[in-house]
């Protein structure tokens, strides 16, 4: 057994040898993924952006675009979002929004901004019925060639639509969705956290996986997808995690999936840590059940569309997202066992590495993003500082928890982000 009790300094004493078997897991699983994609978005960055010649232009002129927009108990939300849409450059052909069984006085707002000529299509659920179905009723409803769906919660850039739309140039691009910023980030050091995951996850995150082609999500809160696309693979499935669910199905069909990097939304996040949870929660949960279960042919060869990225990418995220999830407790237990309090020490220089990491990455990010304030990146730089903590640990460990839950108990049935009756529906739909 090393004798690991010295302080911090001893750690430069040992060989090459010594220092992988320490620190495996972090050279294995993550170096990897920190560095990688961040070299290669922050190469791409200096590359000058792609403009629409003149013919493309007139094409994605010509192209009538239908907002669709569902919410349920977001009176307090309407009204900047509808501000902010009526600022856009992209001229919008039609807004529908639909009320999903709200006790707030929503229904009567969106009636107001209806009569007021703000929205074309105002509807109500009587009974809640969930995001899918509100959004599917708008969808069937809409006549633009592109349907964009957006949250009542949000707010978006005076160019955000116009950016959005500009990859359907490319007919063979069936969903597009953009960037999504922390509106709330100097509430609490909860949404301060969340703010420096955004900007580094969707900032250099997604830039990667647009680059190779394996963008997974189109977001239901600022995602747009093609009318014909749409009509081919069918609506939004029951039950949460629609959006992922939706977009899997599009790739399946040949269809690609683009990032539009410069189209940005703004929203405020969980400001709390039980709200923060529970919504993480929900989301790992959704992702393990749509990938493992209902999308788990795609490891199937023989399957009738089996394709090699759609394999390659669930690979990918097996083995960065649940294979370092499941094993970084097992590495804090080996470590324990192998090196006794000495773990301590290096559990510290671990914790030092991905200072390093995080502060570069984030300085990376914000200078590809170019869209924060100054105060606001002020604001939240000190949060740097623990943000492994926060994101290598605390996060790591509620998703630890939701595969768990989903796993074994099959939680995702009984999320109360959709209503038990759908749920279950969706549920059994697997």
């Amino acid at each position: 057994m090393i004798d690991l009790d010295a302080p911090l300094v001893m750690l430069g004493q040992f060989d090459w040898a010594t220092w992988f078997s320490m620190f495996w897991f972090m050279v294995l699983l993550e170096v990897p993924r920190y560095t990688l994609s961040a070299i290669a978005v922050f190469a791409a960055s200096f590359a000058k952006a792609a403009v629409p010649t003149p013919a493309e232009q007139r094409h994605l002129d010509g192209l009538k675009l239908s907002i669709v927009i569902a919410g349920h108990n977001e009176a307090d939300a309407i009204e900047r979002c509808l501000r902010s849409l009526g600022e856009q450059t992209r001229r919008i052909d039609e807004i529908i929004f639909i009320d999903d069984g709200s006790t707030d006085g929503m229904r009567e707002i969106i009636h107001k901004y209806r009569l007021l000529g703000q929205i074309d299509i105002a509807l109500s659920n009587q009974v809640r019925s969930g995001k899918s179905a509100s959004c599917n009723l708008g969808f069937s409803l809409a006549k633009g060639d592109i349907i964009i769906n957006l949250d009542a919660d949000c707010s978006y850039d005076c160019d955000a639509i116009e950016r959005l739309i500009e990859p359907f140039i490319d007919p063979r691009v069936g969903a597009t969705t953009g960037s999504i910023g922390v509106r709330n980030y100097d509430y609490s050091a909860v949404t301060a956290y969340q703010a420096i995951e955004y900007i580094v996850s969707i900032g250099m995150g997604k830039r990667a996986l647009d680059m190779l082609d394996m963008v997974v999500c189109a977001s239901g809160a600022f995602g747009a997808f093609r009318r014909e696309a749409i009509h081919q693979v069918g609506l939004l499935a029951p039950g949460p995690g629609e959006d992922f669910d939706l977009t899997l199905r599009l790739r399946r069909c040949g269809w690609k999936i683009r990032f539009a990097a410069n189209s940005w939304c703004f929203t405020d996040t969980p400001a709390t840590l039980a709200a923060l949870i529970r919504q993480r929660r929900r989301w790992d949960r959704d992702t393990l059940r749509t990938r493992l279960r209902k999308f788990r042919d795609t490891f199937h060869a023989r399957r009738r569309r089996f394709a090699l990225l759609e394999t390659f990418e669930q690979c990918e995220w097996l083995v960065m997202n649940g294979l370092v999830t499941l094993v970084f407790p097992i590495y804090v237990a080996w470590l324990f066992l192998c090196f006794g309090l000495g773990a301590l020490n290096i559990l510290i220089a671990v914790a030092l590495v991905y200072l390093v990491l995080d502060a570069i990455g984030f300085l990376m990010a914000l200078t590809i993003c170019r869209r924060y304030s100054a105060g606001m990146v002020w604001t939240i730089a000190p949060y740097i500082l623990t943000f492994g903590l926060y994101n290598g640990v605390f996060m790591r460990c509620v998703r630890l928890h939701a595969y768990w839950e989903e796993w074994i108990y099959r939680a995702s049935a009984r999320d109360s982000y959709s209503p038990s009756r759908v749920s279950h529906q969706a549920h059994w739909k697997r």
